[in-house]
């Protein structure tokens, strides 16, 4: 079964929003375009939750992941 948009919280919608408008995006640049930001290991935890779902993807750019 698809996951469905209106599953997601509301951080990770917000995270969702930062991705599509970005096309792709660390962590970091995530972390830096949300309002009141978690912590970074919180937008980690939330982005690997995304891609758990079948939302996102993540690929290696040298010691990054985007």
């Amino acid at each position: 079964m698809k996951p469905k948009p209106h599953d997601l919280s509301r951080r990770e919608r917000q995270i969702m929003d930062i991705i599509h408008a970005r096309s792709e995006a660390t962590a970091a640049d995530v972390s830096a375009a949300m309002p009141d930001a978690p912590s970074y290991s919180a937008v980690r935890a939330l982005l690997r939750i995304l891609e758990e779902k079948g939302f996102l993807k993540h690929r290696e750019d040298g010691p990054r992941y985007v």
